[in-house]
């Protein structure tokens, strides 16, 4: 009798590899990216220069406080920007205080509103001193206002 010869499957786990290796190479891999947030450092101020601090606070239960009053969160860039000192030589300093509590949404909202209030500064200040949005004025002129009138974030966590 005959003996039937089995099918060689010594070349199967090299295909497989290889397989393995081409959807490997061909798959795309979705990266979650990270939230760009740049938080004032330590620095120096000059005698030229006086701090304008406002104090943004946001309890374990979303609720915010700016100078120690309450504001709703509807208005909350417009309130943060309406806190900032328009005096020439003056920093204002934006401070984020929040319970380790917090929300994760009612932070980052902040985070958000704290940037829409610096925009929504500078282009204030652009149309009082030269009647154009800011982002119709040419380099220099932005340049001048922001270096006559900085702006940063600071960002703290109360203890309980």
């Amino acid at each position: 009798m005959k003996q039937v010869q089995g099918i060689n499957t010594g070349s199967m786990a090299d295909i497989a590899f290889l397989l393995l290796v081409f959807f490997l190479v061909t798959t795309n891999i979705n990266q979650d990216f990270a939230i760009n947030s740049n938080i004032s450092k330590p620095f120096e101020v000059p005698d030229s220069l006086s701090i304008h601090r406002s104090t943004l606070l946001i309890n374990s239960d979303g609720k915010y406080m700016l100078n120690d009053m309450e504001i709703g969160s509807a208005d909350l860039g417009k309130d943060l920007a309406a806190s900032f000192n328009t005096s020439d030589a003056v920093k204002n300093v934006l401070l984020v205080k929040a319970d380790r509590d917090v929300s994760y949404a009612a932070f980052i909202s902040a985070l958000d509103n704290s940037k829409k209030a610096f925009k929504l500064f500078y282009n204030e200040l652009s149309i009082a001193q030269h009647n154009q949005d800011f982002g119709m004025l040419d380099d220099s002129l932005q340049l001048r206002l922001k270096t006559l009138h900085p702006v940063a974030l600071a960002e703290d966590v109360l203890e309980n």
